[in-house]
């Protein structure tokens, strides 16, 4: 079940480590070992899109997908995905980052 994006999260989640300079060499040596070094697309659209998404000043309107690029490029620890995720009175979801 799932396809290599899923399957190297998983990997990524079992190895990961809290160091956001070593994430970047984490997925690669990822990459290198499941996908013969193939690249993941899931990963470069997760940076253009939180580019994008701060550059509009948009992050806090997706507090699970900020959560997630946290996760897979700062060192946050998977364990906290759904930590800061909060809604408010207005129903609107609002993200704390933990780093």
């Amino acid at each position: 079940y799932g396809g290599r994006n899923r399957r190297c999260a998983e990997a990524f989640a079992k190895l990961q480590t809290r160091d956001p300079k070593a994430c970047d060499k984490l997925w690669s040596d990822i990459e290198k070992k499941m996908l013969n070094g193939q690249k993941l697309q899931g990963t470069l659209a997760a940076k253009e899109v939180f580019e994008l998404l701060d550059s509009r000043n948009l992050l806090d309107s997706f507090p699970l997908f900020q959560a997630i690029y946290e996760i897979a490029f700062n060192g946050r620890p998977v364990a906290t995905i759904t930590e800061g995720i909060n809604v408010d009175s207005n129903g609107t979801p609002q993200f704390v980052s933990k780093l």
